[in-house]
């Protein structure tokens, strides 16, 4: 399977997660300073944790196998802004979510609920934009063979593959 390939399940799989730890959260916005909703807080830690060291799993393949092909790719400047501007951001998000839960009581959720919202705000345009605008760019300066290549290595759990 090529890179692009295993960097797509791993966008579908993201959001699969976002969207299972946004489900409970899913309901009349800003019902007061009282907005309850009792949930397990340490199932609600563990899976925000998982969520966020798959998230950053998924950016540090991403990094790496960008960092080793930057060359062949001669993106233009625009492109790369664009591309490293959703990353910072998202990345601030990843960490204010992680405070957000740590200090959730159980029970009041509107600052969680707030931060999943912006996540997914943040996250799902970030994903499309790759899906869009950088994988396509990938196919079309990249030899099949590196990317099935890269792609092989990444499956295997190496970060980084052969050089190009």
């Amino acid at each position: 399977m090529d890179i692009i390939k295993v960097f797509c399940e791993s966008h579908d799989a993201l959001r699969c997660e976002l969207e299972a730890l946004a489900e409970p959260f899913k309901r009349e916005y800003d019902v007061g300073w009282d907005d309850c909703l009792v949930l397990d807080k340490k199932s609600l830690l563990r899976d925000i944790s998982a969520f966020i060291r798959d998230f950053k799993k998924h950016e540090s393949e991403e990094d790496g196998f960008l960092a080793e092909v930057a060359g062949l790719l001669n993106l233009d400047a625009d492109t790369v802004a664009v591309f490293a501007e959703g990353r910072r951001s998202l990345r601030e998000y990843m960490q204010i979510f992680g405070a957000v839960a740590f200090v959730y009581d159980g029970v009041h959720v509107h600052r969680v609920r707030e931060i999943i919202t912006c996540l997914r705000a943040e996250l799902g345009p970030h994903l499309a934009y790759e899906e869009k605008i950088l994988f396509p760019l990938l196919r079309e300066r990249l030899p099949a063979r590196l990317l099935v290549e890269y792609g092989r290595e990444v499956a295997r759990g190496n970060t980084t593959a052969a050089s190009a």
